[in-house]
């Protein structure tokens, strides 16, 4: 599955990056869920949810 997103800067406090239907989906996450985001060894980015 290959999707994209586009990081947003909207306020200078922090940033915004939606994440595609396609994989909220698969993941069964939900409005509200809160989500993790961790760098694993290799450097790679792991979303998992609370």
């Amino acid at each position: 599955m290959s999707n994209k997103s586009i990081i947003q800067f909207p306020n200078k406090k922090q940033f915004i990056i939606t994440l595609p239907k396609g994989i909220v989906l698969a993941k069964n996450w939900k409005q509200g869920d809160v989500l993790e985001f961790v760098i694993d060894n290799k450097g790679d980015i792991v979303i998992k949810k609370k």
